[in-house]
């Protein structure tokens, strides 16, 4: 379905928020009291499974100020659509400046509210297996909602707790025991919270430590010697190994303790709620910063790089219900999903875009970004239907790994719409080379762009 059309009566599709392998999730604003809902579409699994149907009947049941909230679902011709509470602030990714991060009276404010939400699905038995600053959302008052329950199960009931066995989640943010899963089952808890540990580091220094937490992985090695005492020169009391070296002492305190590797000795999210950093005073009320977002004409702001579009109100249970399952058939724009616990580790092909406009044709453009990588000293080649793969080796997490952009440009009025799509790689990197793309690109620049870069 076309951005702007009506999806039913008196709602209109206005934007796609995300993208992922189980397809899109889409904004939908209601034409008369301009309040939203957005609407994600989930199929069925081709062994007949109903990964949306699991997703919705879990996440419906969660109730907390800072896990987004499921207002209903409907089913409708192997579709599983799930209307989710919108969070108009975006993705607390849009927050993190690559490699600067945010101010860490910020990081604190938002890492409590992580971990008051975690504390919530862990007392109702519910791990959530891929959380990331792409998954943590914000409100309209600057809260943090924690959001996509695709790939969350349930590891407790009552008092009987199962060990997990899947590997699955984010690569740079899945805890030691989560990527060796194949060879010992490991406990939810701690698995969560070292992905929690990893958001609040990207937040402090925009970017990650390590691709993965493996001992192949150089940057990975030198931590666990250094937190462990087992490195020698790197062990406790010298200098942590980069970047761990550019926290705080308060900071590093905790996140030793949180992403200590041996998982039975890791700290419990009762300790790290305790911590004197985390417990500093004016935690709780810090403005987030504002010196990535650039002033409009008005003298007000807008960001430079966002994941919502401003300006639309929140849906309710009652806006939901208004939607019959005989008004689904137009809603069939959700490309083929996979089921949630496969949607573990991928790599390439299908992650975040951004646009921007500039002023030439979509030939000039994408040649200017030749020269642009050219002058960053990134590969480039052209792929099938005239598209641009960008690569850009030492740009994936840790400053390690590599990341991959794709780039494709469309005619606009008088300019060029230029997307660029992560291709391979995490987040943090991906918005680092877009930046500097973008940069690069200055000159070419349209006056005239979007307030979504998205769009």
């Amino acid at each position: 379905m076309a951005d702007g059309g009506e999806f039913v009566e008196g709602w209109l599709v206005a934007q796609v928020l995300g993208e992922g392998t189980y397809g899109e999730v889409r904004l939908l604003v209601h034409a008369r009291s301009g309040a939203a809902v957005a609407l994600k579409a989930v199929r069925s699994g081709a062994d007949g499974s109903e990964g949306g149907a699991r997703e919705a009947a879990l996440h419906r049941a969660l109730r907390h100020p800072h896990v987004l909230r499921c207002l209903g679902e409907r089913q409708h011709r192997g579709l599983h659509y799930v209307f989710l509470e919108y969070a108009s602030g975006g993705e607390l990714f849009d927050r993190i400046e690559p490699d600067v991060g945010m101010e860490g009276a910020a990081a604190r404010r938002y890492w409590r509210q992580l971990l008051s939400g975690v504390q919530y699905l862990h007392s109702r038995g519910v791990a959530h297996r891929d959380i990331k600053p792409e998954n943590l959302l914000l409100d309209a008052n600057d809260n943090l909602k924690i959001s996509d329950f695709g790939m969350a199960t349930l590891f407790r009931h009552g008092s009987r707790e199962r060990l997990l066995s899947r590997v699955c989640g984010t690569a740079p943010y899945a805890a030691p025991e989560v990527l060796a899963a194949a060879l010992h089952p490991y406990r939810a808890a701690p698995a969560d919270l070292w992905s929690a540990a990893l958001v609040l580091f990207a937040a402090l220094l925009g970017e990650l430590p390590w691709e993965r937490a493996v001992a192949e992985d150089g940057r990975y090695r030198a931590w666990v010697a250094w937190a462990s005492g087992t490195g020698g020169s790197n062990s406790v009391g010298t200098v942590p190994p980069p970047p761990f070296c550019r926290l705080e002492p308060g900071a590093l305190g905790l996140l030793k303790q949180a992403l200590f590797p041996d998982p039975t000795s890791r700290a419990t999210l009762s300790m790290l709620l305790r911590d004197p950093w985390l417990c500093q005073e004016g935690a709780e009320n810090a403005d987030h910063r504002q010196d990535q977002m650039g002033a409009n004409e008005q003298g007000g702001w807008r960001r430079t790089w966002c994941s919502q579009p401003v300006g639309v109100g929140s849906g309710t249970e009652q806006d939901y219900e208004q939607m019959s399952a005989s008004d689904m058939d137009a809603a069939l724009w959700c490309s083929q999903p996979a089921q949630a616990d496969e949607l573990a580790l991928t790599a390439g092909g299908g992650g975040r875009t951004t646009r921007f406009v500039l002023a030439c044709s979509p030939t000039d453009a994408l040649r200017a970004l030749e020269a642009a990588a050219d002058s960053l000293g990134h590969r480039w080649r052209r792929m099938a239907g005239g598209a641009l793969l960008v690569e850009c080796e030492g740009g994936g997490a840790g400053a390690g790994g590599s990341t991959a952009v794709r780039a494709a440009a469309a005619r606009v009025g008088g300019g060029a719409l230029l997307e660029l799509r992560r291709w391979r790689g995490c987040g943090l990197a991906f918005k680092r080379v877009f930046l500097r793309l973008r940069a690069a690109l200055k000159h070419l620049l349209a006056k005239d762009q979007p307030l979504d870069p998205r769009l």
